[in-house]
Formats: C-alpha cells, structure tokens, sequence
C-alpha cells in the first residue's frame, strides 16, 4: 500500500515561465553545467541541490549550509513563496531519434507513515558515498528538490484523463524540451490517488534520495514527506534507454520482471528520458515546517 496526498509545494515567485529557475538532477549536472547554471540566473535551484565548494570549506561553513542560507534569504525577499494546495500534472514534450513524445506523469506527496516500504521497488542499488551526500543536504535544508521517478503499469488512461479541466500552474523550456505543470481538479486527483495508492512500483530515478527519506522517516517519524512522480512505463512517451549507449531502447519486459520478482537489474542498466526538473516545485519533508 502506498499514500499518497496532495501538497502545498514552495515555488519560485513570478512569471510563470520557470526557466531560468530549474535544474536537472544534481546527480547528472557536471562542472561546465554547473557554472551554466549559476550563470543563468542569481537564483537558480542550482545553488540548492549541488553548490559550489571552496578549499575554505569545513564541517561548518559548506556547500550545504549555504544551500540552507540561500533558501532562508530567498524566502524571506519573497523569491520563494507557497504555492496553494494540490495534485500536479507534469507533461514533458520532446524528441529522440527524430521521433516526437508527449510524457505525463502525476506529482503528489508520498507519507511513509502510511506507506509500506515494499510497494515501491529499487531496480538497482545504492551507493553509499551519494547517501551520505544527500543525506548531508537534507540535514541542513530539508526540502525534496526534484520528486523521486516512479513507474507502474495500468495508469496511463487515468493520467491522460486527468488533464482535463486542469489548471496550469506554470511551464519551463530548454533545448530538446518543453513542459508544462498543471494542477489536477480536486475530485478527479482523488480519485486518481485513490487508485495509485493500490499499485506496486519501481524506482526509475532517485534511488538514493529514496533510500535517505526513508531512512530519515525510520529516525524521525515527523519527516515523513516526499515529493513522487509517477507515471506509466508501458506508455510509449515513457522512454527507457540502455545506460550503456543512451540509445538503444530497453526491453520493457524486464521492469516487469523486477516489478514480479523485485530481484535487481545490473548497476547503470537503465536511463530514462528526459530527466524530471529540481525547483519547479519544493516540498518541505515536516508538515512543520509549512508556513501557517
């Protein structure tokens, strides 16, 4: 059994063109990506998921502590505000091999205090290095960044349905996709969570991340939140590559069997395509931590 609710994210302020503002998963940004994006904007989420070090750095002053400073001062200039409450919708317009695609995927808040660890399914291990890194993070600034990437099977129809009537909220471009956020109407996002919450999943993207909310949860039962994505894997606009070339088309069969058997595929067996965006929407992991 898996819980799912609705959420009252944090978001950037202003126009509803969040561009300048996002990043990718910190785990695929390199060090030219890195200076891009503080390049692109004195705020960009860049600063908050994967900050610059500096020899000076210590146990005190650190890439993480000034993540959490960045965040408290954008906060109180009104840079970062909270959003209203609600399921989101994320569509993802792109194209590979010349082949266009039209990917959505539903946003929702996670509770493990009503979840069962074993509905949601790795697919490859963790690492213990990149843990400790997150686990780092989300010690000084305890906010998900860029929601964990599940997939099930048997959805697709009820995420489509779900457009309907929905309001969006706000819309990113960069080269090789444009997105668009929307907010599900009230009575259709419960429904549709009511549905999810009976299905089993595997972790597409975000294991470690992952592993670290859980682990966070089983030590302090108030950070309880994450933010997930989910969408349908045997839809075609789901796009699962081999790791190896980032070309070849994985075998969705064998999602499935891991789905069966929860046995794990090889380290770096898959790459799905495109990535989910950091900091188009924040969710803080306490509901104390919601501003009233």
């Amino acid at each position: 059994m898996v819980t799912l609710k609705t959420f009252r994210p944090y978001i950037y302020a202003g126009p509803y063109d969040k561009s300048a503002f996002i990043a990718p998963p910190y785990d695929i940004i390199s060090a030219a990506d890195q200076k891009t994006l503080y390049r692109r904007h004195k705020r960009n989420v860049v600063r908050l998921v994967l900050g610059r070090k500096y020899p000076s750095d210590d146990g005190r002053r650190n890439s993480f502590s000034r993540a959490a400073d960045f965040f408290r001062r954008w906060r109180e200039g009104k840079n970062i505000i909270r959003g209203e409450e609600g399921i989101f919708l994320l569509t993802q317009d792109f194209e590979l091999s010349g082949k266009k695609y039209s990917r959505a995927g539903i946003v929702a808040r996670l509770d493990w205090s009503k979840t069962s660890a074993e509905s949601i399914i790795p697919h490859e291990k963790t690492h213990r290095k990149h843990r400790l890194d997150r686990s780092r993070l989300l010690k000084k600034l305890p906010v998900n960044f860029s929601p964990i990437f599940l997939i099930t099977e048997g959805v697709s129809r009820r995420i489509k349905k779900a457009l309907t009537g929905a309001k969006k909220e706000s819309f990113y471009s960069i080269p090789g996709e444009k997105a668009a956020l929307y907010r599900i109407q009230p009575k259709i996002g419960a429904e549709l969570l009511s549905f999810l919450g009976k299905k089993k999943f595997v972790i597409a993207d975000g294991h470690h991340r992952l592993r670290v909310s859980r682990e966070n949860f089983e030590k302090d039962g108030s950070a309880k939140y994450l933010m997930v994505y989910i969408c349908d894997f045997s839809d075609e606009s789901c796009v699962i590559l081999s790791h190896d070339d980032r070309k070849t088309t994985l075998d969705k069969n064998k999602i499935r069997e891991v789905l069966k058997t929860g046995k794990l595929m090889r380290q770096k067996s898959t790459f799905f395509w495109p990535k989910l965006p950091s900091g188009l929407l924040m969710h803080p992991v306490k509901e104390d931590r919601y501003e009233k």
